[in-house]
């Protein structure tokens, strides 16, 4: 695996990205704009691994690289891991459990209990014709063709899994995560405090706003020095593939993560077309309800507003990683409500069948290997699809809070924004199929 070399500070001299974006939508070139001297994103030493890592969009496929993004798709803790993987891997992960059901009180019981259950059905999975033209769309992302799929009926989770719902699961079974016996996880720097930070001496290349963390776990979503404590029905995080199995199959009986088609099918309400589980814009109407999900917004997005423009950051080539880092280090303005991870049950139903932060909040792991083709064969070992976006996501940098928007996750690896629902058999179950349309 590919080691990270030694964490080095992006510097962007005084140029900011409000200030560049700015610049760039009044017309100026971006060459112009992006090209001061002194504005270097890598040491001469590191040059040309920088620039596999930091391709403009033309370079983007043939890099390999996943495109624009809030820098999770970089994440593979492969790159870094402890010296001994193998060792790691093999410590014990849980002590012996019986299955178990969540007893417990703050709407815990509530949550466990509300579960959609869908007839499945014919439905037509991946991007919607107002996105096939869309430049901030990687094709590394395989989101087409549009393709019909067929779905047996099947229970998905109205919620994300909780903090509270994975403490008491770990409670009743001694369950040890993965991170925690890596004895590390991936982070974003904005929400590490100082002292941590100061001890951290590695950065993942292509997207050096993540950090690798020591003590960055489940219990310590940003570090050893941060907690759940006051956030329990936020959506659990720092969770392997493995780690949200094991959850979903002590869950319940027939517990298991979702297919990626069976959480399209339940993230577009059924057979509807359209890019978010409400329709086709990202927000609705002009009350103060109008957000609908939790997604990153910053002074750059009001600068682009100003401006009359939406543009990917992406968009400046081997200039762009460091508009980006920028862009996560500046504040997040939280108009959605949330800074970071935001409850549950936050912003009420995404679509008629009830579900929850299908899109925005945390990415969701899902059970399907990663493809980049509908019919091809798994694209390589140990990878799989997360669906949904996170609170990192936004148009200006990570246009995948979309329905048919998916992403590769290495299975071993967990983060500060990827979490989980479960999926149920539906034997013995009446399943309520999906509105018409």
């Amino acid at each position: 695996a590919r080691m990270a070399p030694p964490r080095q500070r992006v510097a962007t001299a005084a140029l900011t990205a409000a200030a560049a974006l700015a610049a760039a939508a009044t017309a100026v070139g971006a060459a112009a704009v992006l090209g001061s001297a002194g504005d270097e994103t890598c040491s001469a030493s590191e040059a040309a691994a920088c620039a596999a890592a930091e391709p403009g969009p033309a370079g983007l496929e043939a890099a390999g690289a996943p495109g624009p993004s809030c820098g999770c798709g970089s994440l593979r803790r492969g790159d870094f891991g402890p010296s001994d993987v193998a060792a790691a891997q093999a410590k014990p992960a849980s002590l012996p459990a019986q299955q178990g059901h969540l007893r417990g009180d703050g709407g815990e019981a509530e949550e466990e209990a509300a579960v959609v259950w869908l007839a499945g059905g014919k439905f037509v999975m991946g991007i919607v014709p107002e996105d096939e033209s869309d430049h901030t769309i990687s094709p590394m992302d395989s989101e087409g063709p549009a393709h019909e799929e067929t779905v047996a009926a099947f229970g998905l989770g109205k919620y994300e899994v909780s903090n509270r719902r994975f403490a008491r699961f770990v409670e009743q079974t001694g369950y040890v995560t993965e991170s925690e016996r890596f004895g590390w996880s991936f982070a974003v720097e904005a929400f590490i405090s100082p002292e941590v930070n100061a001890t951290i001496t590695q950065q993942v290349l292509a997207a050096p706003w993540w950090l690798p963390v020591d003590g960055a776990d489940w219990r310590h979503p940003n570090g050893p020095d941060t907690s759940i404590d006051g956030i329990m029905d936020h959506p659990v995080t720092q969770v392997s593939l493995a780690d949200a199995q094991a959850f979903c199959s002590w869950s319940r009986p027939g517990g298991r993560l979702p297919s990626e088609a069976e959480w399209e099918f339940a993230a577009r309400g059924g057979r509807r077309q359209r890019r978010f589980p409400w329709g086709n814009s990202v927000l609705t109407g002009k009350s103060r309800n109008r957000h609908r999900m939790n997604i990153w917004q910053s002074e750059v997005d009001k600068q682009l507003l100003k401006a009359g423009r939406v543009t990917n950051l992406y968009a400046y080539g081997d200039r762009s990683t460091a508009l980006v880092k920028e862009y996560y280090s500046s504040r997040n303005t939280a108009e959605d409500g949330y800074r970071g991870t935001a409850p549950v049950d936050a912003f009420g139903p995404q679509n008629a069948l009830g579900f929850r932060n299908m899109v925005g909040n945390v990415w969701e792991w899902t059970s399907t290997a990663w493809t980049r083709h509908p019919r091809a064969p798994p694209a390589e070992p140990n990878s799989m699809v997360k669906k949904g976006g996170s609170f990192l996501c936004n148009p200006a940098t990570c246009n995948r809070f979309r329905c048919s928007a998916r992403m590769l996750f290495t299975a071993d690896s967990a983060a500060s924004n990827v979490g989980f629902r479960c999926a149920y058999a539906a034997e013995g179950r009446s399943s309520a199929g999906p509105p018409g349309g």
